[in-house]
């Protein structure tokens, strides 16, 4: 029998919020390993949660998914044993027994009802290692490996490892958001940059059938599918049918604004279905600078109509960096697929970089939009649930 000893990092510093975040992360936990809760046992403690592992031929496709578990610091994987001297020793001799190089102690004494100190433990743990392994020396700055033994209350845990996991804060704990995927580089990143500070995220996509093509909205579907790992059960797809509202934006005389409308467009629709869904705040992948419709005049246009938060996790990024977490969360090589979205295929020649609130108004008075989004919101939007490891389209009512 296996155990994974899960540390929660930063969780430990909410105060009074601590017993609610680590609850949460546990539920996270239980749901990501759903089809293995036959095999494991939760066991809490004040700072670290351990998992006991039945099947121990399971245990590395379990660290796998622990790691990509939002509100998870780290974990090890240890061995646990009565808080005796002379099991400890015999233990930490099997561990280094087949070991040539250096190595290192390292003891932490948590229960200080312990009577051994913890560098008398340590002292004899390498004495005894050395005494019977003669391939091996110490090497407390770079050893090749380290044994490190924690005294808690309830045993004696041994590893010799800490896998780094996806720190964080559990998913759920900080309201829900909807995340306008867009099918490019930068928003499944902003997405799983909200994930990370503990927001649920739904996915909102704007199509424009037939302009844009099937496959296009399979780019969607596989960049919702690759950010579901860090995401908790309940989420949403919505695919929102935006071509009437482009038809309408066809008759702005000033060319220059129409990408800056559509995106206040966009934020209305986003308001109107958070509203539905109950979230909190609106996401989008936009970087300062990056393009002409994100300059801070062209944001501060496009937040005045919304009436939530519109939180841009990639705004101080640069391309690189973004591209960089984008292959980390495998997401980069569904995003450069040649399939075009809405914005790509109607930004005008010479977008305006520095657009004005009262022309972006004085363009918008001549077009039926409050009917038009009400319409869409009612008629033109599929909802798609996670479910069974795919998304399956909900009928709406």
């Amino acid at each position: 029998m296996k155990n994974i000893l899960i540390r929660y990092g930063e969780l430990t510093l909410k105060g009074n919020n601590r017993n609610a975040f680590i609850s949460k992360l546990i539920q996270n936990i239980k749901y990501k390993l759903k089809q293995y809760k036959d095999i494991i046992v939760y066991k809490k403690d004040h700072n670290s949660l351990v998992l006991e592992i039945k099947d121990s031929d399971k245990l590395e496709e379990i660290c796998h998914i622990l790691q990509n578990i939002f509100g998870i610091y780290s974990l090890s994987i240890v061995e646990i044993v009565e808080k005796d001297v002379d099991l400890i020793l015999k233990r930490c001799l099997e561990v280094a027994s087949k070991h040539i190089g250096s190595f290192k102690v390292e003891v932490e004494r948590k229960d200080k009802g312990f009577q051994v100190s913890s560098q008398d433990l340590k002292t004899k743990i390498a004495v005894s290692i050395l005494k019977n392994n003669q391939n091996i020396t110490v090497d407390v700055h770079n050893p090749q490996l380290k044994i490190t033994v924690i005294i808690k209350h309830n045993g004696a845990f041994i590893f010799t490892s800490r896998i780094k996991a996806s720190k964080g804060l559990p998913v759920g704990v900080s309201g829900k958001g909807l995340s306008l995927l867009s099918g490019g580089i930068d928003s499944p990143v902003a997405s799983y940059l909200t994930l990370k500070r503990g927001m649920q995220v739904d996915f909102l996509h704007f199509m424009t059938p037939p302009h844009t093509s099937k496959e296009a909205l399979d780019k969607v579907f596989q960049l919702t599918s690759k950010i579901e790992k860090y995401n908790q059960s309940n989420f949403s797809l919505y695919i929102c049918d935006f071509s009437i509202i482009l038809k309408e934006l066809m008759h702005i005389k000033e060319e220059s604004y129409r990408i800056t409308i559509m995106r206040r467009i966009f934020i209305r629709i986003a308001n109107k279905l958070c509203e539905l869904i109950k979230a909190n705040a609106i996401i989008t992948g936009e970087s300062l600078g990056q393009v002409a419709s994100q300059t801070i005049e062209s944001i501060n246009v496009i937040n005045e109509v919304s009436k939530l938060p519109i939180l841009r996790p990639v705004l101080t990024c640069d391309k690189e960096e973004i591209i960089e977490i984008s292959k980390k969360i495998d997401t980069y090589n569904i995003s450069i697929l040649p399939f075009d979205d809405v914005c790509s295929m109607y930004v005008p020649k010479n977008p305006v970089t520095k657009p004005k609130s009262f022309i972006a108004q004085k363009q918008e008075e001549n077009l039926l939009l409050d009917e038009l989004i009400d319409y869409t919101i009612t008629n033109l939007i599929k909802t798609y649930i996670w479910k069974d490891g795919e998304l399956c389209e909900k009928e709406n009512k």
